[in-house]
């Protein structure tokens, strides 16, 4: 009985440790990405490990499109004392 008992506590304890470096990854992925998104890492746009679900700041109307590459669009400058176009 103690071989059985043994083996059932390196199971467990297998099994936990699978678990915490499970939950681990998960959280250093999340932590990862917020700081990727906070400093405005343009290349998340063309990551095969992220996906683009919602468009938080965009102009109304605008949709994500799958599988279509997104390019940088140049802003033009309005002069001074000129309202902005809407």
């Amino acid at each position: 009985m103690v071989g059985g008992s043994i083996l059932g506590w390196v199971l467990l304890l297998s099994m936990v440790g699978l678990l915490v470096a499970v939950g681990w990854w998960q959280w250093k992925a999340y932590v990862t990405l917020d700081r990727r998104i906070e400093q405005g890492d343009d290349t998340l746009l063309h990551s095969a490990s992220t996906r683009v679900e919602t468009v938080l700041d965009a102009p109304l109307g605008s949709v994500v499109v799958p599988y279509v590459p997104a390019q940088l669009v140049p802003v033009a400058q309005q002069p001074p004392n000129q309202p902005p176009p809407y």
